[in-house]
């Protein structure tokens, strides 16, 4: 992980140039720092206690739920705009979960120790929250919904564009069957028939992926 002042957002962006939202009051933003994380770098450890409030400006990343008997579950991706650690902020987490970046992340860091009351007591920053997190518990009810309702081939693609990286989908087979609701037989039997249509293209361990196809696949028009 690399820290950065806020005024260098700019350069290390490789987009255009990106505006910050306005969550926060101007004593806030003053308080915070950028915090640079690489692929599959942790930002958040389950065994680690959290003590900042990050919201992702760059980049995708992922949470993991860790089981009593060690095992861990995929539950969520998160993307820019999304923040990490707000539950912990707000003390409803008594369980911190992993959180993973799938590719380089930017994050804007505000330390709790310095805004925590602050941010409690802003009534802007607060309504913004609620909905956030409304919104986040509607992605994960969808999320279990298309499980029942939408055939594999229309989820994997969309799974596959969540964690491709440069045109690379690189994610473990049996995370993404155990996310997906499918057996580990039944997704690579879909991955060959992906394979078949031109929609990926084997590299190694790795998939070389054709957005246009998957976008086309996620969205459900097409028949495979």
């Amino acid at each position: 992980m690399k820290t950065y002042s806020l005024n260098q957002l700019v350069k290390l962006t490789e987009k255009e140039p990106l505006k910050l939202p306005d969550y926060f009051s101007k004593h806030v933003l003053e308080q915070a720092m950028l915090y640079v994380y690489d692929k599959k770098e942790y930002i958040i450890r389950f065994d680690k206690q959290v003590d900042h409030l990050f919201l992702l400006i760059e980049g995708k990343a992922k949470i993991y739920k860790i089981h009593e008997n060690g095992r861990r579950s995929l539950i969520q991706f998160l993307s820019r705009g999304d923040f990490i650690g707000e539950l912990s902020l707000l003390e409803v987490e008594e369980q911190v979960k992993d959180v993973q970046a799938i590719d380089r992340c930017i994050c804007l860091a505000l330390p709790y120790h310095k805004v925590k009351q602050e941010l409690l007591n802003d009534n802007h920053f607060l309504r913004m929250m609620g909905k956030y997190l409304g919104e986040k518990v509607l992605l994960r009810v969808e999320h279990f919904s298309n499980n029942q309702n939408y055939e594999l081939k229309h989820r994997l693609a969309a799974y596959m564009l969540q964690t491709e990286v440069e045109g690379v989908y690189a994610e473990k087979q049996t995370e993404t069957a155990e996310f997906l609701g499918v057996s580990y037989r039944h997704l690579m039997h879909t991955l060959t028939e992906f394979q078949k249509l031109g929609f990926i293209i084997k590299q190694g361990k790795s998939y070389r992926v054709n957005r246009d196809e998957l976008i086309v696949l996620a969205t459900g028009l097409i028949e495979g």
